[in-house]
């Protein structure tokens, strides 16, 4: 899927970067594993992107009445999905929901709902602002994008994991994320109290300087990088090793030193959200 994306782009000399790689590849291998027809797929980026202005700071009514739409309208393709799938069960996981759900009793249609919107959201919406992110910064760090682009045939798949865990650690795709308390805790001398809510702001723990050694650097060789990028502990990022699958996919293709290099055409412009980071769009030619 990634060598067809980027060879399209490749064809028409460029575009945008995130509408012709970033965005279609996360959404359509969500759209496999779930097992949404191909002719729906281009329903489901629009749906993620609404659901998701619902985690910025102090959403606007216009927002969250989009994001509401957008949760009912998806909420009611997949209990049609779902009512198919029960007819004509297949490979994908909705099936494997619904046994879950029909002979086991674990689950809830509701529950299978919501984690199929957990899925979508959680799924792409920061494996596509990790790859636009990833190549401004490559762009901006000239020399570091010609070490990628050195080696013969493909990238190292080593060197490129490597790259990867830096461009998520050097310009974080959610930049916090909030959390309610459970119990009183301590952290250092701040008490905080069971109920309160807590920010955790991913963006800045990935640039400590009392954790990394020139953290506002980017170092494609960096091994020691434990950045929360995908969170800690019982909240890590269930599509961790998905995502990173993605992005290798992703940088590798438009990496190959055997096919013309992607050049950016112009300086992007960031998008409004605070939480969420990414570009509004990112022009490139070869």
């Amino acid at each position: 899927l990634a060598r067809q994306l980027t060879d399209g782009l490749r064809r028409a000399g460029g575009g945008d970067l995130l509408t012709a790689v970033a965005e279609p590849l996360p959404v359509a291998v969500i759209a496999e594993l779930l097992g949404v027809p191909e002719a729906d797929r281009g329903l489901l980026r629009p749906w993620s992107a609404d659901i998701c202005g619902m985690y910025e700071l102090r959403p606007d009514p216009e927002t969250a009445r989009r994001a509401v739409t957008a949760s009912l309208e998806f909420s009611a393709y997949l209990r049609e999905l779902i009512g198919e799938r029960r007819k004509r069960p297949g490979t994908d996981l909705i099936s494997g929901l619904i046994a879950a759900h029909d002979e086991e009793g674990r689950l809830s249609e509701q529950e299978m709902i919501s984690t199929c919107v957990l899925l979508l959201n959680a799924g792409h919406e920061a494996t596509v602002n990790t790859t636009v992110n990833g190549w401004w910064a490559l762009f901006r760090n000239p020399e570091q994008l010609a070490r990628l682009r050195a080696h013969p045939g493909s990238p190292d798949p080593e060197k490129l994991s490597t790259a990867v865990d830096e461009l998520m650690r050097y310009d974080t795709p959610l930049q916090l994320f909030e959390r309610w308390v459970l119990d009183d805790i301590r952290i250092g001398d701040t008490e905080i109290p069971r109920g309160a809510e807590v920010a955790l702001l991913f963006g800045s723990a990935n640039r400590d300087p009392a954790r990394f050694t020139n953290p506002d650097e980017l170092d494609l060789t960096r091994s020691d990088n434990p950045h929360l990028t995908f969170g800690a502990g019982i909240h890590y990022c269930l599509g961790a090793p998905l995502a990173r699958l993605e992005l290798a996919a992703s940088f590798g293709a438009l990496l190959d030193p055997a096919l013309p290099p992607v050049r950016l055409v112009r300086e992007p412009r960031w998008g409004d959200g605070f939480v969420i980071r990414g570009l509004r769009e990112l022009l490139v030619e070869f």
